[in-house]
Parts: C-alpha cells; structure tokens; sequence
C-alpha cells in the first residue's frame, strides 16, 4: 500500500472541505468512527456467518448430514443477524416546488 502524495492529500482535503460546505449533514455521516459498535456487529455477524458457510461445506464434503445442518443454522442465523442491524430503510418524501407535467403536458 502506498502513501499518498502531497498533491492528493490537498485534494482529498479540498473535497472534504466542498462536502463539508455544500451538505453538512453527509458529511457529518461520513465522519463516523470504524469502530462504531453497530459496525462490530455487523461484522461479527458477517464473520460468523462465513464461519456457518465453512462448516456447511466442510458437512457436504465429509458426507455429514448433521454438521451441514449446524452449518447451514449458522449461518443463515448470523446472517440474519448482521443484517437487522441496518434498521429498516427510511423514504423520505420531498414535495416538488414544480408543478410535475403529466402525459399530456408532455409535447
């Protein structure tokens, strides 16, 4: 992995400035911490769900029925697991401050 250069780091920094000016809010998102528990669990979650899939295939190649099923819960479960965390998805609606056209406004 290489170090970045003077030149790029001033225009790394000259991005997150412009970021910063034209949405706040982003970037403020943006900022956030790795270690953000949220994000251990996520990843733990991932983790052990790989874990789940790796045993599941070592139970199909070993013929074992009952080891692909351990297998098989674990990593549907951490899988389950990694993935509510997210919470549920938010829609915001934004009024338009136009008028939209309909079909027959169209041409």
């Amino acid at each position: 992995m290489m170090a970045l250069s003077e030149h790029e780091k001033k225009t790394l920094e000259q991005i997150a400035q412009e970021l910063e000016r034209d949405d706040p809010k982003f970037a403020a998102k943006m900022r956030s911490t790795p270690g953000h528990p949220k994000s251990r669990h996520t990843a733990f979650g991932i983790f052990a769900a790989v874990v789940g899939c790796l045993v599941l295939l070592t139970g199909v190649a070993a013929r074992t029925p009952a080891l692909g099923i351990i297998g098989f819960t674990i990593m549907g479960a951490e899988a389950y697991l990694a993935t509510r965390r997210f919470g549920s998805p938010q829609i915001r609606w934004r009024p338009s401050s136009s008028q939209s056209m309909g079909p027959a406004e169209l041409g």
